[in-house]
């Protein structure tokens, strides 16, 4: 499988909870990283998803929102990682700001070069990287 998509998290479906439209289905990475994903119920039968399935999770690195002072923050955002900038790209409209958590998973953020500079976004930095549950695709193999 290939996509453009810069984050991908690979693991083990451990959970599905039903509503009438739609499932959430939490993925367990190999790490202990949990990922949660709302799909329709057609997409988890068409796809042949259920407890056990090995899945990938994808998010397009714009969909990627990135909070300093984490702890003074409530979002709607189910997926929350935390960890330190390890890269900065500024270009001269957007900027490429890598994420790197504790299980050494890398998350990729796109944002505008003026976020960079209102939140001071700098090589070594804390910061939590969030995307909601709506936010990632799953895909099989």
């Amino acid at each position: 499988m290939k996509t453009s998509a810069r984050n991908s998290f690979t693991g083990k479906v451990t959970a599905i909870r039903s509503g009438n439209i739609l499932a959430e289905v939490e993925v367990a990475t190999p790490t202990g990283l949990k990922v949660v994903s709302v799909i329709t119920h057609d997409s988890l039968a068409s796809l042949g998803i259920s407890e056990g399935s090995l899945v990938t999770a994808t998010v397009k690195a714009p969909w990627v929102i990135l909070v300093k002072e984490d702890m003074k923050l409530k979002t709607s955002a189910r997926n929350k990682y935390c960890g330190k900038i390890v890269k900065v790209n500024e270009g001269q409209i957007s900027a490429e700001v890598i994420v790197e958590l504790p299980d050494g998973t890398k998350i990729c953020s796109l944002v505008t070069d003026e976020s960079v500079k209102a939140l001071d976004m700098k090589v070594g930095d804390d910061i939590c990287a969030l995307f909601k549950a709506f936010s990632v695709i799953l895909n099989v193999e």
